[in-house]
């Protein structure tokens, strides 16, 4: 069997599907790999890394033709023309705003897995990329802000003075969330959070952080936030309006995780704010193999797709198109 690797690079994307050492492991199972040129250059992977492995460099027409395509993000129009009938697509469908029409993909008789719509259980939990992409996207939310920030992080004590530790406002205690909380705490921040969930609690004091319900009243004194609520397919809601930001110190660095957290306030020019819902792509080394990890699991588990079975809950679950059939509306 073939499996090819788009690059995705011309499209802002800066992770792979398939890193070095996934490919190896492909190649171990018995298959060939077809590996689109310059695809990894972003993700510090060079060509000469997956030739290493055993993988055919080519171009992206080549990778088109193979059996199973593995993406990060959709499709582009041209690509859909090239495919036929028993192709398989693996990739990220439901995290972008720009993907193939899936009309286009239905006519096309092309199998489309949507990795991003993996079920929330422990028998997927390893081909799980929303989490997996999630922890990085936290991780590198925290210490940037850090980095921006024009303060200390900890609690300072010399014979000079004392400087007392930074203040940091989590809101959405998914894993993102928990692991922003996490790097902050080691740096010694104070850290308040919030989420609607119930369980959210016990998950936030477990990393470090305090719960609150209301933290409008706390925004005078916060020096960092990151916003991480975002339901997938929907309009994240806004959590920091305007008027809340007026509230906030000068120093303040603001993280904008899901890209409509926090409204524009074009009056605080004394305050940092970013607003990026792809923040995993900032670290696309790490992130790239945490997502070729996923898809590898993937692959294993449904026998390179030999299985696919519909009343399997997985596959039930991210199996968009197949044989012509929509089996889904794309979000």
């Amino acid at each position: 069997m073939k499996i090819g690797i788009v690059n995705n690079c011309l499209r802002g994307e800066t992770r792979v599907a398939a890193t070095p050492d996934t490919t190896g492991k492909i190649i171990k199972d018995g298959h060939q790999v077809l590996a689109e040129h310059g695809l990894g250059i972003l993700s510090s992977f060079t060509d000469e890394d997956y030739t290493k492995k055993g993988a055919l460099l080519t171009d992206r027409a080549a990778v088109l033709t193979a059996d199973i395509i593995l993406s990060v993000v959709p499709p582009k129009k041209s690509d859909v023309h090239s495919f036929k009938k028993g192709q398989w697509l693996v990739c990220n469908l439901t995290s972008f705003d720009d993907k193939a029409d899936m009309k286009d993909l239905v006519s096309s008789d092309i199998g489309v897995i949507d990795l991003g719509k993996m079920p929330r259980i422990s028998r997927a939990q390893s081909m799980d990329i929303l989490s997996s992409q999630s922890l990085i996207a936290g991780y590198k939310a925290a210490t940037d802000a850090l980095s921006l920030l024009k303060k200390n992080a900890p609690l300072l004590m010399t014979a000079a003075g004392n400087l007392f530790a930074a203040k940091a406002l989590i809101i959405g205690a998914g894993v993102a969330g928990l692991q922003a909380i996490s790097v902050l705490k080691r740096a010694g921040t104070n850290i308040i959070a919030t989420d609607i969930r119930a369980s959210s609690k016990i998950e936030i004091e477990s990393v470090g952080g305090k719960f609150i319900q209301d933290f409008t009243s706390e925004l005078s004194n916060t020096d960092i936030i990151i916003t991480a609520a975002q339901v997938i397919g929907q309009k994240p809601p806004v959590l920091i309006t305007k008027k809340d930001m007026q509230k906030l110190p000068p120093p303040a660095v603001l993280i904008d995780l899901a890209g409509g957290n926090i409204e524009d306030n074009l009056e605080r020019t004394d305050i940092i704010l970013i607003k990026d819902k792809y923040f995993e792509r900032k670290l696309p080394f790490c992130a790239s193999t945490f997502f070729s990890n996923n898809v590898y699991a993937f692959l294993q588990t449904f026998d390179y797709l030999k299985r696919t079975d519909s009343n399997d809950e997985i596959m039930r679950a991210v199996l968009a198109c197949s044989d012509g059939f929509l089996t889904r509306l794309a979000p």
